[in-house]
């Protein structure tokens, strides 16, 4: 038959689909990261064990080492995972181009109702923090992601200054948003009752403005970084 002239379309690949045992394996991993992070929220560093951990994800104590090989390397993926969910609420998207400031005002009341929503994760990240003291790949995780909320946060004051013909110290003032929005979020975990998530936002957008302020009132100080 000439195939110029068949009918007949060659047939499309088709992706493979995991297997029952594929499915199983994925999710005990996914209860064993999660409860590591549940644990670490708990009970710090120092109240994470094996124990805990496989007891709260329902699993066999044997699935940490056959699927993590360490309590440390499990420790490093929840801590992993933890990550990449902040890397998602300041991760550039579209409406950076529309308007910086408003973007940066989004970034930080997003991380904070995420935050709102589970406050486990932010209970964790404080745990984390403790254990990065003692170990050098958790410090690495923590300092990579807190490198890039700076750094996107840089980049959203530095357009802002951009558009206004303003001068300003863009890295300064990326890390001063950091600062107080975590500084923030201890007093909203150390369950302050005179201390809101509304008031934590006013505070973020207070600073926001007044680095802007200043460079319109010609005290920007440093040049534009």
């Amino acid at each position: 038959m000439d195939r110029e002239h068949s009918s007949e379309r060659p047939a499309e690949a088709v992706e493979p689909q995991p297997n029952r045992r594929q499915v199983s394996a994925a999710a005990s991993k996914d209860k064993l990261i999660e409860a590591t992070i549940l644990c670490m929220a708990n009970y710090g560093p120092a109240g994470v064990s094996i124990e805990r951990i496989t007891d709260a994800a329902g699993v066999s104590r044997g699935l940490v080492r056959h699927h993590f090989g360490s309590k440390r390397q499990l420790l490093l993926e929840a801590f992993r995972r933890l990550a990449d969910e902040e890397r998602a609420a300041f991760a550039p998207g579209p409406e950076t181009d529309d308007d910086p400031v408003a973007t940066l005002r989004a970034i930080v009341a997003t991380e904070y109702h995420q935050e709102l929503a589970a406050p486990e994760r932010a209970h964790a990240w404080f745990g984390f923090w403790q254990a990065a003291l003692g170990d050098p790949e958790l410090k690495e995780i923590n300092e990579r992601v807190y490198a890039e909320e700076r750094e996107r946060y840089g980049e959203l004051f530095r357009e802002a200054a951009r558009r206004e013909g303003l001068d300003i110290d863009s890295r300064r003032a990326g890390i001063g948003l950091v600062a107080l929005a975590d500084g923030a979020w201890v007093e909203l975990l150390m369950a302050a009752t005179d201390f809101s998530v509304d008031d934590a936002l006013a505070l973020c957008d207070d600073f926001i403005d007044m680095v802007l302020e200043r460079a319109r009132s010609g005290r920007g100080g440093a040049a534009v970084g």
